[in-house]
């Protein structure tokens, strides 16, 4: 037990190398890769940190980059929203980059650290040229300011994944040609219920500095206890 204790000593060491789980519990566990599995809790811990630093597996980010360059960049939580806006003919989406994260993997911290990302990009975009230098000078670097949005489900999870962004991506805001509609159909009274999709257990949020989510979307969810899904939209 006492060399167990001392190994896991070893962790705040690591704490800053970028490595992935198991490679540190390969580093640290006589080459056993797999005694942190299911543990990052444990890890954060021991770590005093709020999320374990060492990823499971590298973020993976899908990025289309429209044809004839980009002056912003949305993310979307949904994979169908995502594949719809990349084949969208509309102008909502123009020079746009659009980027798909699962979930709250986009909210962790190594989103910005090029060790800890996987980058795909969509050959129904640009790939020529220096497009693609480009947005990994934006991503990873701090010289390149560019308007970023995100657009996700009307719901408390979807505000809790755009307040996570924020950490990394302050300027982010909701995107609000994607949001209105649903707030619209919200405020009309349609939406669903948490319970009818199994969305119960999601708490809600106060203010968290983006200006038309805290001025319109949250009082929305707060006043009407009813969420709605963005795969129902498209643009």
């Amino acid at each position: 037990m006492a060399e167990v204790v001392e190994r896991l000593n070893g962790l705040r060491a690591l704490a800053d190398t970028h490595m992935l789980l198991r490679e540190v519990s390969a580093k640290l566990f006589w080459g056993m890769s797999k005694v942190l599995d299911n543990r990052t809790g444990l890890v954060a811990a021991l770590l005093g940190v709020e999320e374990c630093p060492f990823s499971e597996s590298p973020v993976q980010l899908q990025v289309y980059l429209p044809i004839g360059g980009f002056s912003g960049v949305l993310f979307v939580e949904n994979l169908m929203s995502f594949e719809q806006a990349m084949r969208s003919k509309g102008q909502a989406f123009s020079k746009l980059a659009l980027v798909y994260a699962s979930g709250f993997k986009g909210s962790a911290a190594r989103l910005r650290t090029p060790e800890a990302v996987s980058l795909f990009f969509s050959h129904r975009g640009e790939l020529g040229g220096d497009r693609i230098d480009y947005f990994d000078s934006w991503l990873f670097g701090k010289d390149i300011a560019l308007p970023v949005s995100f657009w996700g489900d009307l719901d408390w999870s979807g505000m809790r994944i755009l307040a996570a962004m924020r950490n990394n991506f302050p300027v982010m805001q909701a995107w609000e040609p994607g949001y209105q509609p649903m707030l619209q159909s919200l405020l009309a009274g349609q939406g669903h219920s948490p319970e009818a999709s199994d969305k119960k257990g999601q708490r809600p949020m106060v203010a968290f500095g983006c200006p038309y989510a805290d001025a319109h979307l949250v009082p929305a969810l707060t006043a009407h206890g009813r969420f709605v899904d963005q795969e129902q939209f498209t643009l």
